[in-house]
């Protein structure tokens, strides 16, 4: 029979890629994490991941295992969580957020919040694009302020405010002086940096929906954060990067360049929960960003239920 203590350390291994940093991350001894994967391994009938000297990765019924174990510790906690929001126990709210994710949105929430539930303490995680879009499936986070695509089957996300996305460049680059605005079809034959993210974000910022199965040049080493590629750029002036507007106030490097795309949808910054996730408190913070982001952006009420045309579907709370 599988434990859930063994889904958990699968879970830790998988995300970390390597069993010295999830041992690490458990607060358990590496031999004692091998055996209980072992243990796993053994009870599903089949290896879970590829032992390898750069790493481990998953094998195909480790990818197989992945989604059913998200969903099982995560309802399991959820659940725990909510029958303390009952008995009027408190407790904290776990908030994700990265780089240039809405920093004076995330200053008003903070204040406001104490009228909104003073006996729920907000505790703020950053993390990479990538890593919001997991956190919230493997239970580190509670909620994510975060950018669309997300999973609709697994998300679920009130919509704060939109912004045109931007071609990041350098000043040597030919586009440079182009102008503000730049078409799509330049920007396609571009080379573009490696993401490391997951498969759905990195094909967004990659354009790949516009593509018609070309994929795309890829130069450098692969980066996970904006500043990763500011410095690659800066590094390769060939090379460009799609980003959200803000990201023009992220970057203090005199030699980059944004040029604001034409032909291409907005994206969306949300207030982003697990798809099933219906505590008080989750819903009370999407409520209340979505409150904030109103009054500091000017932007109307988003649209209540429905699915959205933009990179996915997600509910108002």
């Amino acid at each position: 029979m599988v434990e859930l203590r063994q889904l958990r350390y699968f879970l830790a291994v998988a995300e970390e890629r390597s069993f010295t940093r999830a041992a690490a991350l458990l607060h358990i001894s590496q031999p004692a994490l091998s055996q209980q994967i072992r243990t796993l391994e053994k009870t599903v009938g089949a290896p879970l991941f590829h032992r390898e000297p750069a790493g481990v990765r998953l094998t195909e019924a480790g990818r197989a295992l992945l989604e059913p174990a998200q969903r099982t510790v995560v309802g399991i906690a959820d659940g725990v969580r909510a029958v303390r929001d009952t008995v009027g126990g408190g407790g904290t709210l776990r908030v994700g957020f990265s780089t240039g994710g809405g920093g004076e949105l995330i200053a008003s929430i903070l204040a406001a919040w104490p009228r909104v539930a003073p006996e729920v303490r907000l505790v703020l995680r950053e993390l990479t694009v990538g890593g919001l879009y997991t956190a919230l499936l493997d239970d580190r986070v509670d909620v994510a302020l975060t950018r669309l695509p997300l999973d609709p089957e697994q998300h679920d996300w009130t919509v704060l405010f939109a912004e045109p996305r931007v071609l990041a460049l350098s000043a040597r680059h030919p586009l440079a002086d182009v102008g503000a605005t730049v078409p799509l079809a330049e920007v396609l034959t571009l080379a573009m940096p490696r993401i490391e993210d997951v498969p759905t974000i990195r094909d967004y910022w990659l354009l790949n929906d516009y593509r018609e199965g070309c994929p795309p040049q890829q130069r450098g080493v692969t980066v996970s954060s904006p500043a990763e590629m500011a410095y690659l750029i800066l590094q390769d002036p060939s090379v460009v990067a799609v980003g959200p507007r803000t990201a023009r106030g992220l970057s203090l490097l005199s030699e980059l360049r944004f040029v604001e795309l034409t032909q291409i949808a907005p994206v969306s910054f949300v207030a982003a929960a697990r798809r099933h996730d219906r505590r008080t408190a989750v819903l009370a913070f999407r409520q209340l960003a979505a409150t904030v982001a109103r009054r500091l952006y000017a932007v109307s009420a988003p649209p209540a239920g429905g699915p959205e045309q933009l990179a996915g579907a997600g509910r108002v709370a």
